[in-house]
């Protein structure tokens, strides 16, 4: 399986550590240079705005753009990939995770999200399979509120999903509760972001640039339709996960990451 990276061309510091700790973890990988929120005029930042209830940052619809180029990608490679944030610090066994899942034979809307942030999710109380020997397991998610900095995604999933995404939204809260998708959450988590590894971090979960511009839906009528849909949304997952379904946090193990993959490899 191939590994595609989401990265600014000027983020030289985080493309040499992925590139050093692919290369340590044998995967095969690929950059893709990131769209450039720079790139937005004020006036693409409102349009987009217009489509979304919560406050939207040119850094917001920049990621949006990112991944869907990512999933243009997939389409064209017509396979299963792993697609990256650059921030992402990946587990010594992510390369059994990854060889797991290319094996499966899974429905074409079934897409993994391995990444662990310090929110609770809502997800299946049993685990939808099981890899014992490996030990790791996969279980349904009914919520995500945030993450997707390192997903599996096939080509199918990846093509309806660029359909759905025609119009900007908040690209992961959208992106987890589409009402076709099979999600499932791989613990413990073999993928966490840097922010989250590091020992004396204080950063909050949800992190905005504070000096950019925020541009909001216009007209107060269209702003509350827009948070009344996303409500129906997320009470269609619920429903669908009651009495199946337990809000916990993401299971992790920590020692198996590193921050230093070139030195570790000595």
């Amino acid at each position: 399986m191939k590994t595609l990276i989401i990265s600014r061309i000027a983020e030289d510091k985080r493309r040499r550590f992925q590139s050093q700790q692919m290369t340590k973890l044998g995967l095969d990988y690929q950059f893709l240079d990131a769209f450039e929120a720079r790139d937005l005029s004020a006036e693409d930042c409102q349009q987009a705005a217009n489509g979304w209830p919560s406050p939207t940052l040119r850094q917001d619809i920049a990621c949006f753009t990112s991944h869907r180029m990512a999933w243009k990608a997939v389409v064209e490679r017509k396979e299963k990939t792993l697609i990256l944030e650059d921030d992402a610090v990946l587990s010594s066994d992510i390369a059994e995770v990854m060889e797991t899942i290319a094996a499966r034979n899974d429905d074409w809307n079934c897409v993994y999200d391995l990444e662990f942030v310090p929110l609770p999710h809502i997800l299946g109380k049993s685990p939808f399979w099981a890899d014992a020997k490996a030990g790791f397991k996969a279980s349904r998610v009914f919520q995500n509120r945030l993450g997707l900095a390192a997903y599996i995604i096939g080509p199918e999933a990846a093509a309806r999903m660029l359909e759905d995404t025609k119009r900007y939204s908040l690209i992961d809260a959208f992106f987890w509760h589409r009402a076709w998708l099979k999600a499932y959450q791989i613990e413990p988590a073999p993928v966490i972001q840097q922010r989250f590894l590091e020992e004396h971090s204080d950063k909050p979960v949800f992190l905005r640039m504070a000096n950019d511009d925020t541009f909001r839906p216009q007209g107060r009528q269209r702003k509350h339709l827009l948070r009344l849909w996303l409500e129906a949304i997320k009470a269609r997952n619920l429903l669908r996960g009651a009495f199946r379904s337990e809000k916990r946090a993401v299971e992790i193990d920590k020692a198996k990451f590193s921050l230093d993959p070139a030195g570790s490899a000595d």
